[in-house]
């Protein structure tokens, strides 16, 4: 048939019989090679016991994500029982605490502990006008007492035998003239005896334990151990030279101690009234807690005698039943009353405290002469009226305080996370504040970082975009080796040469300037931030690299295409596209140092206290502890089941919390700004 004759009668081409049959044919011949192919590498599923491999290996994976699910649900659950027993119990004891007459009680103590810092700032400041302007006095008394010591130790013998000749002569008649003169000889040989050794001691005393501070100058401790010849150890009359130091130490200190007596002397009456009142809320807390108690005593003690083999035993243990009373609530009303009743003693006290505190102020010198002293003055003068404004507040408490005032559950509850105390195994009350431990954790978080990102992402970009290969195979396995290192290794090292390291660092004169130098702890938050920063190294910088090697080739090709250098190309388009893997990196490494704990434990100086944070970027230098490290430090030395035991598994619930948080964030970010 002519290609005419195939024609469809409306014009249409109509394929010829011959091509469709050969183009089956084709078809079906490779239809036939991939069916043998796909014969050939099809791997035959052995079953045992009626279960295939590949589906023992699938249920196998698919059972250990699950496992790690289920794992994961149930440290929430353990933790998240633990944790939230906590509340009801820690509620239970504040009220205890307010009942007792406790809360009472500690109103009058942050009154005292008020006045005590200012006390404290006074003493430095007498100290250091004491040292500025009568150093040479001061270093001649405190020198004199060095050399008493040390001659009544070292000549003790010559001592007892002048003051035994002494001692004879004056017993000798003034009519017997032999025996006089006799008694005259021993106590001239014992006195020239005593010179003698006298001499020795003071040849071999030490002018640098004498003078540890360096006060006397020269011609002080020549004159001091000139005038040791007139000293009367028996008398203990002190020579005419050290008697003139102390005359001339009065007349320039007699004052600024006066004030400084005063300033320590106005808060004694409230402190006394204070520690009785403490003493009688620490019996009724014993009682309450006692009269909780009382029924499972009870009980335990019939049952007790009820198997005693012994009748004495059995009758002692009954007996002491008996005499435990069981009460349907304690009488707080009138264990409590003697609280009440020193309402208007604490009234009067405090008045006469605000008027001896006025008074000692008005002691104090306007211009001291040693510029420390000036410095300390000063800050007592612009921290009193504060110190007077949380005087005034427990003052109120004071007065306004009752034993059956309820006390609110979001009172206790907030006590836990932002309470400022920390204060376990205590006599008087355990203090569970979340506050200290979270600041310190943060800081030193922070601290981590600030060191670890601007390392970590810069050498992420660099070993991904710039480096060479033999740089990257150098490079790379270097920083990712840190991860190897083991935390107490590194917290060995914090303790041993970085810590010591940063502090003779931080008393180089010219270094003075530095915010929070010369450091007084070499174990403080800027020493654990470091090692942090360092452990964080190696996380943020491969889940950088990662995100820096998701981003696709073409972006980078079509920058370079464009005639941008390669410097260009990797700063304004390879980093800004890889920003929400380098964000999350961030964020990760951020759960790991929060999370850590051996280094913290080691070098973070372990004192659970809100830093100081007056001292502005200084207070990187001081002490403090972190969540992770107070669980490592106490969770072995609690009794299971108590209200220190569910604290601890609060504190482990938060720390839980924000890892979860930060992983989920991460999550979201590269989830949100991810490339298409």
């Amino acid at each position: 048939m002519s290609f005419a004759e195939a024609k469809q009668p409306d014009g249409a081409e109509r394929p010829s019989p011959t091509i469709l049959s050969l183009g089956d044919h084709q078809k079906s011949e490779q239809h036939s090679r991939l069916t043998s192919m796909a014969k050939q590498f099809e791997k035959r599923d052995r079953l045992f016991l009626g279960i295939g491999v590949q589906s023992a290996i699938k249920g196998f994976f698919g059972g250990n994500a699950l496992l790690s699910i289920a794992i994961l649900l149930l440290i929430c659950v353990f933790l998240g029982k633990e944790a939230f027993l906590f509340f009801p119990d820690h509620h239970k004891g504040l009220e205890l605490y307010r009942k007792s007459g406790q809360e009472y009680v500690d109103a009058m103590k942050r009154q005292v502990e008020g006045h005590a810092e200012l006390n404290s700032l006074m003493a430095q400041a007498y100290f250091a006008e004491k040292a500025d302007i009568a150093g040479r006095e001061w270093g001649v008394v405190d020198a004199f007492g060095y050399l008493v010591d040390l001659a009544e130790d070292e000549g003790e013998d010559e001592i007892d035998a002048w003051a035994d000749a002494r001692e004879e002569l004056e017993d000798v008649a003034e009519d017997d003239a032999a025996a006089l003169a006799e008694a005259k000889k021993v106590e001239a040989e014992a006195r020239a005896a005593w010179q003698v050794k006298l001499g020795e001691i003071l040849e071999e005393a030490d002018r640098a334990e004498a003078d540890r501070y360096g006060r006397l100058g020269e011609g002080g401790w020549a004159g001091l151990r000139e005038s040791m010849a007139e000293w009367d150890p028996v008398e203990e009359e002190p020579p005419a030279f050290v008697v003139q130091a102390e005359k001339d130490l009065q007349a320039k200190m007699g004052r600024f101690e006066e004030a400084r007596d005063a300033f320590a002397a106005a808060v004694g009456p409230l402190n006394g009234l204070k520690e009785t009142l403490r003493g009688k809320a620490m019996v009724v807390k014993e009682e309450a807690e006692a009269d909780l108690t009382a029924v499972a005593r009870k009980k335990a003690l019939e049952a007790g005698a009820a198997v005693s083999t012994n009748p004495e035993d059995r009758q002692r243990r009954l007996d002491e039943a008996a005499a435990i009373v069981i009460r349907k609530e304690f009488p707080f009303a009138e264990r409590t009353k003697v609280f009440y009743e020193s309402k208007p003693e604490h009234a009067k006290l405090a008045a006469e405290y605000l008027e001896a505190l006025k008074a000692a102020m008005d002691l104090m010198p306007k211009a001291p002469g040693s510029k420390e002293a000036e410095a300390r003055l000063t800050q007592i003068r612009s921290e009193l009226p504060d110190v007077l404004r949380d005087f005034s507040r427990s003052s109120v408490v004071v007065q306004e305080w009752r034993h059956d005032k309820p006390y609110g559950w979001w009172r206790s509850i907030s006590a836990f996370f932002f309470g400022k105390e920390w204060v376990t195994n205590s006599s008087w009350h355990d203090f569970f504040g979340l506050l200290p431990l979270f600041t310190g954790s943060l800081l030193i978080s922070v601290i981590a970082l600030m060191v670890a990102v601007p390392f970590a992402v810069c050498a992420a970009i660099y070993v991904n975009q710039l480096a060479r290969r033999w740089e990257q195979t150098i490079i790379k396995p270097s920083i990712e080796f840190v991860q190897a290192i083991p935390s107490v290794v590194l917290g060995f090292f914090g303790i041993m040469v970085l810590g010591t390291f940063l502090r003779e660092l931080s008393q180089v004169e010219a270094l003075s300037w530095v915010p929070g130098f010369p450091m007084a702890e070499r174990l403080n938050i800027l020493n654990a931030g470091l090692l942090l920063g360092l452990m964080a190294v190696p996380t943020i910088f491969t889940l950088c690299e990662d995100a820096l090697n998701n981003v696709p080739r073409a972006f980078g090709e079509a920058s370079l295409a464009l005639g941008a250098s390669k410097l260009q190309t990797v700063w304004r388009v390879i980093a800004p596209a890889a920003a929400s893997g380098i964000l999350a990196a961030v964020l990760l490494g951020f759960g790991r140092v929060i999370g850590e704990t051996m280094v913290v434990l080691l070098v973070a100086g372990n004192k659970i206290a809100i830093p100081d944070f007056s001292e502005g970027i200084g207070v990187i230098t001081q002490p403090t502890h972190t969540m992770t490290g107070i669980i490592a430090q106490e969770t072995g030395e609690v009794d299971k089941g108590s209200l220190h035991w569910r604290a601890l598994f609060m504190v482990g619930l938060i720390l839980f919390i924000i890892s979860l948080f930060l992983n989920w964030l991460a999550q979201r970010v590269m989830h949100r700004f991810r490339i298409a």
